[in-house]
């Protein structure tokens, strides 16, 4: 009996005992410490080249959605965050507050997508740069951080969603909103989640410190860039890259990760190497467990 009892006070602390990152594509992923869990981007179901076209629409993929929770292990989510209302970022918000618990967390137009999609008032939260939002033991602050423009100067999808935004729409109707990254503190460890692939001028994330950067490379603008201004002005120890994948595929079941075309991911890796050899560095696999702080 007293075997068993240490046994299973092992077993709990260990739970408790790490701060884990499960990533599900795109920029989607699931921060635990086995109390809290964390859920960012929620975007599983699957939208077309096709899609894009101004007559057809799109809405939650419920079986997509459940499919990658299950096969992740997420049965409960104790908040939601979206760092910005396009499509590939908040399509699937809605249900997975509905269906896993939790709050949506992001800006007036990330709000009107979970108000659209059925969330009552109480469940969503519209927050701005500088808010700092406190769940369990982890802080999440928000920075302003805008959207990198997809073409030359050309925004797709720009603006701002207005009204509550009630599916099935065009892809065109998730406007942009305002963007975050978010600064995410805990016990175990500080981590910078960038949603943006460049570092701006001013640059409202200089004095941010972490020792785990999860940074964005699609649509970056230098490579150089990035780690220059952003891992190693961080301090980072690891670097999890997100948003290198093609979501506008189907996610393979088997496991496979289909490159975003033009994501020169070698590139990425080489260079990294040479201006950030102390750093180590962390290509995600679909739903597998990263331990990040012990």
């Amino acid at each position: 009996m007293l075997k068993y009892l240490l046994l299973t006070l092992v077993v709990s602390f260990s739970a408790h005992g790490t701060l884990s990152f499960k990533w599900l594509g795109t920029t989607t992923f699931a921060l635990s410490d086995g109390k809290t869990t964390l859920l960012f981007d929620p975007s599983l179901t699957y939208v077309s080249v096709l899609d894009f076209l101004p007559w057809r629409t799109i809405q939650t993929d419920p079986r997509e959605v459940d499919y990658w929770f299950n096969r992740c292990g997420i049965n409960k989510v104790d908040a939601v965050f979206v760092n910005h209302a396009h499509y590939d970022h908040v399509i699937d918000a809605p249900y997975v507050v509905k269906r896993y618990g939790g709050k949506l967390f992001g800006s007036s137009s990330t709000a009107n997508v979970g108000l659209g999609g059925g969330l009552k008032n109480d469940q969503v939260e519209t927050v701005k740069p500088g808010k700092e939002v406190r769940l369990g033991e982890f802080s999440i602050e928000f920075f302003n951080t805008p959207h990198s423009p997809h073409f030359w100067d050309v925004m797709l999808a720009d603006g701002h969603i207005t009204a509550p935004l009630i599916p099935p729409v065009n892809v065109m109707d998730y406007r942009v909103g305002d963007t975050f990254s978010f600064l995410i503190k805990h016990p175990k460890g500080a981590i910078l989640y960038q949603a943006i692939g460049r570092v701006d001028t001013p640059d409202t994330l200089k004095e941010a410190k972490a020792d785990v950067l999860l940074l964005t490379l699609a649509n970056r603008r230098s490579t150089e860039e990035l780690i220059d201004g952003r891992v190693l002005r961080t301090g980072a120890k690891k670097v999890i890259p997100l948003h290198h994948d093609n979501f506008l595929l189907p996610k393979p079941r088997d496991g496979t990760i289909k490159v975003l075309w033009g994501q020169k991911l070698e590139e990425f890796e080489t260079t990294m190497k040479a201006r950030a050899p102390g750093v180590g560095l962390i290509w995600p696999k679909y739903c597998a467990k990263e331990v990040i702080a012990q």
